[in-house]
């Protein structure tokens, strides 16, 4: 899913929730619920291709600007935190594959999925996220305090 803000008239806008069901991603159902828990309608609803998404068809939600009002940046921070955790993983599993989190070694399938979640909830912080050249934000995890969060987590995962 992606947002796009457009002008609308004097001092208002038009917010549109495009959601491309051929390929979803990992925050639209968390968006289409939190959309339904606080009863929020969009003024026009249709299903069409798009500007670089061609041979698509997108479900396209438009709402006005004032009616989504805060929660907006709610539905925003939705997709911050999916782009988080994909972050956070992906680092996570790059010191893995390189060797650092040996912690990881022993441990299940199961042992290991449960202490990833514990990890990424403990460095899900703004300290463990940089912008990198090109001003994309990127996980920066010290392989140290991976580790040692990585020895806390398995041990809680192990007593559950």
């Amino acid at each position: 899913m992606y947002i796009t803000v457009e002008p609308a008239g004097l001092m208002m806008h038009t917010v549109k929730l495009v959601f491309d069901p051929s390929d979803p991603a990992a925050e639209d159902q968390q968006v289409r619920d939190y959309l339904s828990e606080h009863e929020l309608e969009p003024r026009y609803h249709w299903f069409a291709e798009i500007d670089g998404l061609e041979g698509r068809e997108c479900e396209i939600m438009q709402f006005g600007g004032c009616y989504l009002g805060r929660n907006l940046q709610n539905i925003g921070l939705i997709q911050r935190r999916v782009v988080e955790d994909e972050l956070l993983t992906a680092e996570i599993d790059r010191h893995i594959a390189e060797g650092r989190l040996t912690a990881f070694a022993s441990a299940s399938d199961v042992e290991r999925a449960d202490a990833i979640a514990t990890v990424i909830d403990e460095f899900r912080v703004e300290e463990s996220f940089a912008q990198d050249e090109g001003g994309e934000l990127r996980a920066t995890l010290d392989a140290e305090a991976l580790q040692q969060a990585a020895v806390r987590a398995l041990a809680t995962a192990r007593e559950a």
